[in-house]
């Protein structure tokens, strides 16, 4: 097993922890500035859930500033606003991604969800009863929504989507998101009424990490080796784990087959 992918086993056995005995939990992934790595942390924990044999569907809700289709090889052309706006129905946008040792025809694996076109009032959008229902109607097909969501901090749209979830996973970069930020993050999440499942600390560098560096092993995609120092996932915010990988452990979008329609 490549180290980036075993520190995303970790953090998805930690989250399991919080979401146990919970009924097809919606998760967001979110951080709280752009660029600290939410979208390729919750596009490889869409696909550790998939090995782990879970129907994961990854959702691509920010819509200001789309990226996941390009992190998991999927298109954009139509998707969640399509959906929320009444101009194309869900078979439509979902997508099914091939994953390597992963088997269309089985139970398991990841669908996928792109933002389709922008639009110009994303928060409105986001803040209406359709999004409750479309995550509902995709919750009859999986074990586990993830969503990558936009960043806290600089817009109001996380906090709406917040209000309609299981909890959120924070995305934190090592080295660069100050303590003042991570505080004014937890305080908008709690007022809010946003639970927090867990903290993810990102590209950690292996010299900074006692585990990293008792292994020995470097990453194939980023100079930063994944380390697994985090305790276990408690749903009162406690660290999930830390990972280095900038990169999706081996995905390729394609279009949704009849299996996926019918919610078998």
């Amino acid at each position: 097993m490549a180290p980036f992918e075993e520190a995303y086993r970790v953090v998805r056995s930690n989250l399991l922890v919080s979401l146990a005995d919970l009924k097809r939990p919606r998760v967001i992934v979110t951080s709280a500035n752009a660029g600290e790595g939410k979208t390729v942390t919750c596009a490889n924990l869409a696909v550790s859930f998939a090995r782990a044999g879970q129907r994961v569907v990854l959702v691509d809700l920010d819509l200001r500033h789309p990226d996941a289709h390009r992190m998991v090889g999927a298109h954009n052309r139509f998707g969640v606003c399509d959906l929320l706006l009444g101009r194309r129905p869900l078979e439509d946008c979902l997508q099914y991604l091939q994953l390597p040792g992963l088997d269309a025809q089985s139970a398991q694996g990841v669908y996928f969800i792109g933002t389709g076109p922008p639009v110009r009032n994303p928060t409105e959008l986001l803040g209406m009863s359709r999004t409750s229902v479309m995550l509902d109607e995709l919750g009859k097909q999986a074990d586990l929504i993830l969503i990558d969501a936009p960043p806290v901090l600089p817009v109001a749209d996380m906090l709406v989507i917040g209000r309609i979830v299981t909890g959120v996973v924070l995305v934190v970069e090592a080295r660069k998101t100050t303590v003042t930020q991570l505080a004014k993050t937890k305080d908008l999440l709690t007022r809010n009424q946003t639970r927090i499942l867990g903290v993810v600390l990102n590209k950690q560098r292996q010299r900074d990490s006692s585990y990293g560096d008792a292994y020995g092993y470097g990453n194939p995609y980023l100079d930063e080796a994944p380390s697994t120092n985090g305790n276990r996932g408690t749903g009162k915010g406690g660290p999930l784990g830390t990972s280095g990988a900038s990169g999706v452990a081996g995905s390729s979008g394609a279009s949704a087959d009849d299996k996926t329609r019918s919610g078998r």
